[in-house]
């Protein structure tokens, strides 16, 4: 199963969206953020047809997010930057069926502005808030770079996007 933005989309507007009690405290967004971050990498393939099979970095994500929203930031490309290493070290512990490395460095610089515009003005609303992240977070794992080697005689090399 393909990387799908719309799963991402709803497990994002979920966390986001104010429900009756407003929304739970920021460590809880951040674990609850990086779940949804998690289950859409779930379905992540490498070029070489392995699917993923963990995620280590994911509980460190949550712990961090939690971090970064309970504090305050004078400016949103403070936050932005942290928010993007975050979730940068965490695709950095993607693993996959045959891979040997992963590459997040491609879509950095593109994840930082990304989030820089969403925190460094107003949102219309939760939804949209959650929307934009959720388009930031897949153009970012897009860009990263998975090789390794299909089992084959000889062993066949890959090397490609997350897809």
């Amino acid at each position: 199963m393909p990387l799908i933005l719309p799963t991402l989309q709803a497990d994002l507007i979920s966390v986001y969206e104010k429900g009756p009690a407003g929304n739970p405290a920021p460590p809880v967004v951040g674990i609850k953020t990086a779940k949804a971050y998690n289950t859409f990498l779930q379905g992540g393939i490498n070029v070489g047809g392995g699917s993923t099979t963990a995620m280590p970095g994911v509980s460190a994500l949550g712990k961090d997010l939690g971090d970064i929203l309970s504090s305050t930031s004078p400016d949103g490309s403070l936050t932005a930057n942290k928010m993007a290493k975050a979730f940068d070290m965490a695709l950095a512990s993607w693993i996959s069926l045959f891979q040997s490395t992963i590459v997040t460095a491609p879509g950095m610089p593109g994840l930082v502005s990304g989030l820089t515009d969403i925190f460094s003005k107003p949102q219309q609303s939760s939804t949209m808030f959650a929307n934009k992240l959720a388009k930031e977070l897949k153009t970012y794992t897009l860009a990263a770079i998975v090789s390794g080697v299909t089992p084959d005689t000889p062993g066949v090399p890959f090397s490609g996007p997350i897809s």
